[in-house]
């Protein structure tokens, strides 16, 4: 019989101590079984190695490597992640994978994930190695992520991009687990006013990364236009039976309507507990629109998509946090050169983005 690609399941036993017979039991295999998997005699199935990994505090690709279970997958998922669709791309010498529901079913997947814990989820990959490796993952809330994605997909050339959309600080979050390749941020330090440093210092990891300008977008309350008269000014916060649309902890959306509300005397509970939260400025534009809400923080973006009116609070600028590490990829090179485009530069001011700073090499952040 021939022998498959060596593994590292004997290794990691002797280092804990365990015995073939013991490991078989935790397992639920026979002491034959665990032999002839140390013996690279046979390739364990995806349910098996995950038990294995578990039952050896490791994870499947580091005992199995190359020699996984029969054209499956496994890659490092998201906690409470649905079994089903899944985007995936190779960050830091290992797989991770995340759920492509809600408006994810737009997105061709990767693979379908077929279950298992979040440190070592099986997949069933839809596409080769080759283009698996490929994938770019940014992670922002700024719907023109969305469509500088797909400018990029739309042409041959190096890297396939995948935008997830996710607040600032779980963008961050991802960044510093390495699980995204880029973040898009829109943090303002209440302390100091200052954008995104701050926040990229202290969430973004101990790597050094530097910070692009995407472009400056206005933020505001969406309002729909019969409603325009009664939501003109942050003050009209404070009207009774106001049905607010808030987002999520961390989002920069939901920082400013806090500092919103906060600027307007009115109890904190008014941003805290809002009547409905959602995803995404997008999301929030839509629960307006459709009169689930009355107003919420959007951009104007998300306030030209859906028809609506836009009382601004602010401006603030967006910017790509890019690990300093990856500037030398092919990928990511040619991201930033589309990204100086003007092409989508064009479309960007179309959608009430200020690109003068489009390009900008804001900053180099080092955690101290």
């Amino acid at each position: 019989m021939p022998l498959l690609t060596p593994n590292r399941v004997r290794e990691a036993r002797e280092r804990r101590g365990l015995s073939q017979v013991a490991l078989a039991e935790r397992v639920g295999l026979s002491r034959q079984g665990i032999f002839a998997i140390e013996a690279s005699r046979a390739t364990p199935a995806v349910d098996v190695a995950l038990r294995i990994a578990a039952a050896l505090d490791g994870t499947v690709e580091a005992l199995f490597g190359a020699a996984r279970a029969a054209g499956a997958l496994v890659a490092e998922g998201e906690a409470g992640a649905p079994i089903g669709r899944a985007a995936v791309a190779r960050i830091a010498d290992r797989w991770v994978s995340f759920s492509l529901d809600g408006d994810g079913v737009r997105r061709a997947a990767d693979a379908l994930s077929t279950g298992g814990p979040p440190c070592a989820v099986a997949l069933e990959p839809l596409r080769t190695d080759a283009e698996l490796q490929e994938n770019v993952v940014v992670m922002g809330c700024a719907p023109a992520l969305g469509l500088w994605a797909d400018r990029l997909n739309s042409r041959s050339g190096a890297g396939r991009f995948v935008w997830l959309p996710r607040s600032s600080t779980a963008a961050l979050h991802a960044l510093s687990a390495q699980r995204t390749h880029v973040a898009g941020v829109h943090l303002v330090d209440p302390r100091t006013g200052e954008a995104n440093v701050g926040d990229v210092r202290r969430l973004a990891g101990a790597e050094p990364v530097v910070l692009i300008t995407l472009a400056r977008w206005e933020e505001g309350l969406v309002v729909r236009h019969d409603d325009a008269a009664r939501i003109r000014r942050p003050a009209d916060l404070a009207r009774r039976g106001l049905r607010l649309v808030g987002r999520e902890a961390g989002a920069g959306a939901q920082r400013l309507l806090e500092r919103t509300v906060r600027q307007q005397g009115l109890p904190a509970e008014r941003a805290r507990r809002p009547h409905l939260v959602a995803a995404g400025h997008l999301d929030v534009a839509r629960a307006v629109a459709m009169g689930a809400a009355d107003t919420g923080v959007a951009t104007r973006d998300a306030a030209l998509a859906f028809g609506l009116d836009l009382v601004v609070l602010a401006e603030e600028r967006y910017d790509l946090a890019i690990p300093r590490a990856l500037l030398a990829d092919p990928r990511i090179q040619r991201m930033l050169d589309v990204l100086g485009s003007g092409a989508l530069r064009a479309e960007l001011a179309a959608l009430g983005y200020d690109v003068r700073a489009t390009g900008e090499r804001i900053a180099e952040v080092e955690v101290p």
